[in-house]
């Protein structure tokens, strides 16, 4: 007779596990024991050859603003990052009823800008906006 044993492989890994390398959302500051932030570190393929299978690099990298995903069908490769987030696009202004202290206006059309495909810009709003919304840039980048 011999106590029964629960045997974990690849294709039976235990129930709480993941698999080595996954970028996990965890809810809290503290990193459980034996993970890793994701934040660009290089790491000892030697000393951690499962991890050198997901990163053959050896380097994990820094997930820190970015969003996890699954991969699209368009075949961009994995770990490759999603460049078409910021999109050529444009935005128009106008001010309108503004009180511009001695002077007011009813309408005027600052009329539409656009920015190309390399996204990552800045807007400056003046007036209004600054005295409700506060002195702030609005800046487009992959989250």
């Amino acid at each position: 007779w011999s106590e029964w044993a629960m045997l974990y492989t690849t294709l039976n890994p235990p129930p709480d596990s993941h698999p080595v390398g996954a970028a996990i959302a965890w809810p809290s500051d503290a990193t459980p024991a034996g993970y890793a932030l994701m934040q660009g570190q290089s790491f000892d393929k030697s000393a951690y050859p499962l991890l050198a299978i997901a990163y053959p690099s050896g380097v994990i990298p820094d997930m820190r603003g970015w969003t996890i995903k699954g991969k699209p069908i368009s075949g961009r490769a994995v770990l490759s990052q999603e460049m078409d987030g910021n999109k050529s696009h444009s935005h128009t202004a106008r001010a309108q009823d503004t009180d511009l202290g001695t002077k007011s206006t009813s309408s005027f059309d600052y009329g539409t800008k656009s920015t190309n495909t390399t996204g990552n810009h800045t807007h400056q709003f003046g007036g209004y906006i600054n005295s409700y919304w506060g002195d702030s840039n609005h800046t487009s980048f992959q989250p």
